[in-house]
Formats: structure tokens, C-alpha cells, sequence
């Protein structure tokens, strides 16, 4: 099924190139935020290495960074495994020559209560969106430390860990310890120059969305036309958001211009979550 319309941001080349000679990894680069965040990096000048379980996936990002004159690194990895967690960042860091931007955006949802969650769902839900970056922050951050350059992380995390959703208990839990952990974090790498910030994105139109909403479809009988843009435009504003926009504040927090904000969770959901 396609997209539902959304207003993308205008792709146009700015005058001066914010992250030029940056080296990035982007962790779930293959569709919705991943990728444009990994093409609006390429956009601004940075290499880009881009993650996704198969090469194939990785095939319209790849597309779309060489269209903007800066072709990107594909890296494959199952972020369920810490072993293939570790040989995927050693390999980043040995393509690369060095780490710059993190971007931690790979993550997974599950509509389901509390009370009939499974122990696997729970597992699978924690070990992806909350054990994965934690893993990838261990392994590429001593190198960022060791350049002595500074550097910058970026967790997407999720408007949900600042609110309550049934049926969300495990995504929500996640995404809210993922804001624990980036705090802290930026408390012990600030004197090191490196930022450590969280992006808490509402409702974004993304593929993910649209499997979200198929399946709450499914579970209550609604129309899914109907419940979706009754869903997605549940924000202040009305809006459905597209992936460019937090593509942009990503790019924003990983810039020179962003290098005295960290530990912070930002939101950019049109108004849906409001502290």
C-alpha cells in the first residue's frame, strides 16, 4: 500500500554544506526515517554508512544518496544479536577510518495488552530499540573519544515515552528508557565535546505507520482509511508529518550549530506531545 500524502520538505542544495567531511552510520536506513535522515546527511556533504538486515533492503537509500553525489556504504547486520552488533561496527569504523555521527534509528512496534504480550514480543521489542543502541554506542564510541574531535549522537525515541497508549506498554517502556539512557550519557561524554540528544518524533508517515494501523484495523474492525487519519492527525497542528522533518532536526542535532544541546528528548510531533 502507498504512502498517504504528506508535505515533504523542499530537496534543495544549501549554499553552505552543514556536514561536510562528517562520517555517519544510520542504523535502520532502509525506509521511512532511516532513510531520509541518511539522505539528507549525504545531502550536507557527510559518507554515509547505512544499516539494514539485507543488502536488498538498502537498495532505494542507496539510490537516493547517489543521486545526491555521495554514494553510500551499505552495512548488513541482525540488531538482535549482540556478536553481529559488534562486527557491524567494526566494520563501520573500518570503512569509514573513523566515527563522527551515530545515528541510532532502528526500532520495532507491537499493538498488543499488556496481559497477552508474550515474553518473545517483550524480548524482541527491548532488545531492538533499547539493547541495540546501547551496543552500538559501546562499540563506536571510544573511537569517537579516541579522535579526540568531538562528535555527535542521535537516538530516535519517540514521542511515546512521554505518554501513555494502550496496547503500546512495550514500545512505550522502551522508548522511555532509551531517554533515560541518552541523558546520562550525555552527563559522562559532554566534557568530551560529544553531544548525546533524543529525538521524540509523534506520529511520522512511514511505512511502520502504516503497518501500525493496519493492525489496529484488524484487531477492532475499523476502517483503516478512516483510523488512519483520524490516528495520524491527532496533534495540535492536524498534520500528518513527514519523515524529512525529523530527517532535518537530525541533521540539525548532529551540526556544529547543535553543539551545546545534549541530553535533551526534542519533540517534533506537530503538537501531539507537549512537554
Amino acid at each position: 500500500m502507498p504512502l498517504p500524502a504528506a508535505i515533504e520538505l523542499a530537496d534543495v542544495e544549501p549554499k553552505a554544506k552543514r556536514l561536510e567531511g562528517k562520517r555517519a552510520f544510520v542504523t535502520g536506513a532502509a525506509r521511512g526515517i532511516g532513510r531520509a535522515v541518511a539522505e539528507a546527511m549525504a545531502r550536507e556533504g557527510a559518507t554515509v554508512c547505512v544499516h539494514a538486515r539485507s543488502e536488498a533492503k538498502l537498495k532505494d537509500c542507496l539510490d537516493g544518496l547517489k543521486k545526491r553525489g555521495k554514494p553510500g556504504m551499505p552495512m548488513t547486520g541482525d540488531l538482535m544479536k549482540p556478536d553481529e552488533i559488534e562486527r557491524l561496527c567494526g566494520q563501520v569504523l573500518k570503512e569509514l577510518g573513523g566515527i563522527d555521527i551515530v545515528i541510532n534509528n532502528a526500532g520495532v512496534a507491537a499493538q498488543v495488552n499488556a496481559i497477552d504480550m508474550t515474553l518473545e514480543t517483550w524480548n524482541w521489542t527491548m532488545d531492538t530499540n533499547l539493547r541495540a543502541p546501547f551496543l552500538v554506542t559501546k562499540f563506536l564510541l571510544p573511537t569517537m573519544i579516541k579522535q579526540n574531535q568531538g562528535g555527535a549522537l542521535v537516538y530516535n525515541a519517540s514521542s511515546a515515552a512521554k505518554q501513555a497508549d494502550p496496547g503500546r506498554s512495550a514500545y512505550n517502556a522502551s522508548k522511555a528508557g532509551l531517554v533515560g539512557f541518552v541523558r546520562c550519557l550525555a552527563a559522562e561524554i559532554g566534557p568530551l565535546g560529544i553531544n548525546a540528544n533524543s529525538v521524540c518524533a509523534g506520529w511520522i508517515a512511514t511505512e511502520m505507520a502504516i503497518e501500525l494501523h493496519e493492525q489496529i484495523a484488524s484487531q477492532t474492525g475499523r476502517n483503516f482509511d478512516e483510523l488512519y487519519q483520524e490516528s495520524m492527525r491527532v496533534n495540535a497542528m492536524k498534520a500528518i508529518v513527514p519523515p524529512s522533518d525529523v530527517a532535518e532536526l537530525m541533521v540539525y542535532l548532529a551540526s556544529p550549530a547543535a553543539r551545546y544541546i545534549t541530553g535533551q528528548a526534542i519533540n517534533i510531533c506537530a503538537g501531539r506531545t507537549m512537554y
